[in-house]
């Protein structure tokens, strides 16, 4: 009878890592669909706007980059 446990619990602990692997795939692929779907919108905006425009939107993003690092304290 432990063998037959064990075996179900096996699978299930199988099953489980699958599901989490299937939806950690799905929001990465969202995630990567949406930054792509911001990065055409962005150099079509670029194409059709002056280069001021381009470098305030650049500036303004800079400090996002960073928020990575940040520390949770700052």
């Amino acid at each position: 009878m432990s063998e037959q446990r064990a075996l179900v619990l096996r699978k299930g602990f199988i099953g489980a890592c699958a599901f989490a692997a299937l939806v950690l795939l799905a929001s990465f692929y969202s995630i990567v669909s949406g930054a792509v779907d911001r990065a055409a919108k962005q150099r079509l905006a670029t194409a059709h706007g002056s280069s001021a425009t381009t470098l305030a939107t650049a500036a303004q993003r800079q400090p996002r980059a960073n928020a990575l690092f940040a520390r949770v304290g700052d």
